[in-house]
């Protein structure tokens, strides 16, 4: 059955200036970027320096690293832009009395939200591809970019969707918003620390004990950026990054057994982690209902 909700939200945003001035922006920066990185190229090669096309290549990774940041940077405020308007007029109290609204509200704005930033990612594809004729990156690279922006997209929407369900207020919604990004991020990092130190200090020797290396692998892949740190090894071939940090929680990221499955794994729990955000919006709405 069609979503009327989407339907909706659908024509609001396609009437709205918004989503014309985020793809004018959007790409304008990263078409200034672009511009640098041939300019300064050239100007190297004009005066007789090595003509090193590998700075293309550093260039479609800064590129595809900006185009990540920006979904955490940008999701919090595009969310808060749907629900701002819903809010005033009242109309979240007016949706949530009719039974089995909150499921298909939900799905609509994680729909709109991803089908917008799609978009984004869609429009910068002349740039893009640029960058991979420059450095000689084959089309499938695009292909993998495009999918880990749509895993990141999901995951982030799922999140700032849940914050905004839950807190009236659109500060407290985009602290929690913020918090719970910095808590995956950073906080897994600082847990995977935390428990290498414990383990050390209790064994007393270096290498950590099983149980330990197997927490620190399931918070690593908690990580929403764990994909992404597969899929820059993967252009630039060298995985030295990943390679220290999982050196010091006693894993051994060179193998192809690792790449095959940590990263896939990854990619794998971010999804099953956004759609538990989703489901926890839709049982907050729903409990707001009944209350």
């Amino acid at each position: 059955m069609w979503n009327p909700f989407l339907k909706v939200e659908w024509l609001k945003e396609g009437r709205n200036i918004r989503l014309p001035m985020m793809l004018i922006f959007y790409n304008a920066i990263l078409a200034f970027i672009t511009i640098l990185f041939m300019f300064f190229n050239a100007e190297s090669f004009q005066e007789g320096y090595s003509y090193d096309t590998s700075a293309y290549l550093y260039q479609f990774l800064i590129i595809s690293t900006i185009q990540i940041g920006m979904i955490f940077v940008l999701m919090p405020f595009s969310v808060w832009g749907f629900y701002s308007t819903d809010r005033e007029k009242h109309m979240l109290e007016e949706f949530v009395m009719i039974p089995g609204s909150s499921k298909q509200f939900i799905i609509a704005r994680v729909s709109v939200i991803i089908a917008v930033y799609m978009m984004l990612f869609i429009s910068s594809l002349p740039i893009i591809s640029l960058s991979c004729i420059y450095s000689g990156l084959p089309w499938r690279k695009i292909i993998r970019l495009g999918i880990m922006l749509f895993i990141c997209t999901f995951w982030s929407a799922s999140v700032s969707i849940f914050s905004f369900s839950y807190c009236k207020k659109g500060i407290w919604a985009f602290a929690q918003n913020t918090a719970i990004e910095a808590m995956f991020v950073l906080g897994t990092v600082l847990a995977t620390e935390i428990i290498r130190s414990f383990s050390i200090s209790v064994t007393g020797a270096e290498s950590l004990a099983p149980i330990a290396i197997n927490l620190c692998m399931l918070f690593s892949l908690l990580n929403p950026l764990a994909a992404y740190m597969g899929y820059y090894g993967n252009i630039t071939g060298d995985s030295g990054l990943m390679n220290l940090y999982c050196g010091r929680i006693g894993i051994d990221s060179s193998t192809q057994t690792f790449s095959f499955l940590f990263y896939k794994t990854a990619s794998i729990v971010c999804i099953l982690m956004g759609i538990a955000f989703i489901a926890l919006a839709v049982w907050q709405m729903e409990k707001q209902a009944r209350e």
